[in-house]
């Protein structure tokens, strides 16, 4: 195949160039419309990622307490007792919740 030669009409780029400059002196309210049109998605885009990063640690954490209570309620460290014991008068037993994630579905 025969290579084909671009050829540019520099007069004419530098009509539109003339044209461009022109028309944003004539509407140059349209320099901050369009930033601001750009810059939301941008916006949305920063807000997006550090809400996932924050969720995305929070889930961690909650899973890290999930595995812990797990640990706890396999080695039957989780229950005082020592009710009856003159130290621990008045002392209320305290069982945390069960995370939803060890209740079986069924």
């Amino acid at each position: 195949m025969a290579k084909k030669t671009a050829t540019v009409d520099l007069s004419q780029l530098r009509d539109f160039a003339d044209q461009r400059i022109e028309f944003i002196q004539a509407n140059p309210w349209l320099i901050p419309a369009g930033l601001a049109i750009e810059m939301i998605p941008l916006a949305l885009l920063i807000h997006g990622h550090a809400k996932a990063s924050i969720y995305k640690k929070k889930l961690q954490i909650e899973r890290e307490k999930t595995k812990q209570l797990t640990i706890k309620a396999h080695s039957g460290h989780g229950h005082c007792h020592h009710h009856n014991h003159p130290k621990h008068k008045g002392h209320q037993h305290f069982s945390p919740a069960v995370p939803k994630q060890l209740l079986k579905k069924g």
